[in-house]
C-alpha cells in the first residue's frame, strides 16, 4: 500500500481504540522502552508530546519515568515552526509553560523554555501512523521529523512507537526517506538491520 493508503487505514484504526486500550497500550510501549534501551547512558532523549485527540500513543508514561527514574539525562521536547517546516528543540522540565499551537498540538512556550542543542540528542522518539518490515514509516506527510533527523548526529537511535504490526511494504517508500532503527508495539521490539532484515523481541 501507499503511503496515502495506509495514512488513511491507520488514522481509522487508531482512532477506533477506546480510551482504556490507548492508556493500555502505551503502557506497555513504555515498559518495553525502558527493558530495551539502557537510557542511564543516554545524555539527552528526544520526545514528542502526544495528540491526544488522534488516539497518538501517550508518551507520558516514558517522559514521567524519565524524570523520577533518570534525572541525568535530558529530555527534549518540540516546537514546530510552519513556515519553515522546522522544529525546535527545548529541554522538558516539570515546570515547563506549555502553549497550543495552530495544530492544537502542546509545545513549549519558546520565551519560557531553553533551547537545546540537536547534537546533543542521543534518541528519537518518532511518532507515525505505520510503518513496514524495512523500517519505513508513514507520518502525517508534513516532513518535520524528515527534516529534523537530516540534523541530529548521524549515530543518533531512532525509535518509532505504534500500537499496531508492521507492514509489508510501502509501496512508495523513496530511498532518500529516513528509516528507523527500532519500533515499539505493545508486544515487540521490531529491530531493523541496515540490509532490511527485521528481528522481533517478543514480551
Amino acid at each position: 500500500m501507499t503511503k496515502k493508503e495506509l495514512r488513511k487505514l491507520f488514522k481509522e484504526r487508531r482512532v477506533a481504540l477506546s480510551p482504556s486500550e490507548t492508556a493500555a497500550q502505551s503502557q506497555a510501549i513504555a515498559r518495553l522502552f525502558f527493558a530495551t534501551f539502557p537510557v542511564a547512558d543516554f545524555q539527552a532523549i528526544h520526545c514528542y508530546l502526544p495528540i491526544r485527540r488522534q488516539n497518538e500513543v501517550d508518551t507520558f508514561p516514558i517522559i514521567d519515568t524519565l524524570q523520577q527514574a533518570f534525572p541525568r539525562t535530558s529530555i527534549v521536547v518540540p516546537r514546530s515552526l510552519p513556515k519553515t517546516g522546522e522544529m525546535e528543540h527545548y529541554r522538558w522540565s516539570s515546570s515547563i509553560e506549555l502553549l497550543k499551537n495552530q495544530w492544537g498540538i502542546l509545545e513549549p512556550n519558546p520565551d519560557t523554555s531553553p533551547l537545546f542543542p540537536v547534537s546533543k540528542i542521543d534518541l528519537v522518539i518518532i511518532p507515525l501512523l505505520a510503518f513496514d518490515h524495512q523500517g519505513n514509516r508513514v507520518g502525517y506527510g508534513k516532513g518535520f521529523y524528515d527534516r529534523f533527523l537530516a540534523h541530529c548526529r548521524s549515530n543518533v537511535l531512532k525509535v518509532g512507537v505504534s500500537f499496531f504490526d508492521p507492514v509489508e511494504t510501502i509501496t512508495d517508500a523513496e530511498a532518500f526517506d529516513v528509516r528507523l532503527d527500532y519500533c515499539i508495539t505493545p508486544t515487540n521490539v521490531w529491530r531493523f538491520s541496515p540490509t532490511s532484515s527485521v528481528t522481533t523481541r517478543g514480551l
